[in-house]
């Protein structure tokens, strides 16, 4: 019986998780315009247009991609920042910080690999640490003579 348990739990656990590490996607990319650098995105931050951002459409905000153009080999891990593309056809949109990284920022598209790595660590979601124990100075135990009656 526990061991049914034990399946379903592990089973529960792993099954809603969209982001599996190393869950990889293919198709075309591109970039970000000038214009947008400073505008909120959909996850409240403001694009960058020098930072390593993402818009795609399923990711989670906060999900860490490594996007490599499969013309070049070239990569960088971006960041989930905002939602997008909404171009038929297109899997992912990135910075122009990260096109140029790419080398595909003079052609404006380029078929590229996505996938899912683990990236850093959401401090919030953790149990605050236990306080610290406290250790007050002790003087080493020793017994009193005892006088011994014969």
């Amino acid at each position: 019986m526990t061991r049914v348990v034990y399946i379903l739990f592990i089973w529960w656990t792993f099954a809603g998780a969209e982001t599996a590490w190393g869950q990889i996607e293919e198709g075309i990319a591109s970039y970000y315009h000038a214009r947008f650098h400073g505008r909120k995105t959909a996850s409240g931050d403001p694009h960058d247009s020098e930072g390593l951002q993402a818009a795609h459409r399923t990711y989670p905000f906060g999900t860490y991609l490594r996007v490599t153009n499969l013309k070049n080999m070239k990569r960088v891990i971006v960041r989930v920042t905002d939602r997008g593309p909404f171009r038929k056809g297109r899997v992912i949109d990135v910075s122009m910080r990260a096109a140029e990284l790419l080398g595909f920022k003079r052609a404006g598209l380029a078929r590229v690999r996505v996938e899912v790595v683990p990236g850093e660590t959401d401090w919030s979601t953790l149990e605050p640490l236990p306080p610290p124990l406290v250790c007050l100075p002790v003087k080493p135990f020793q017994p009193e003579p005892t006088s011994f009656r014969r």
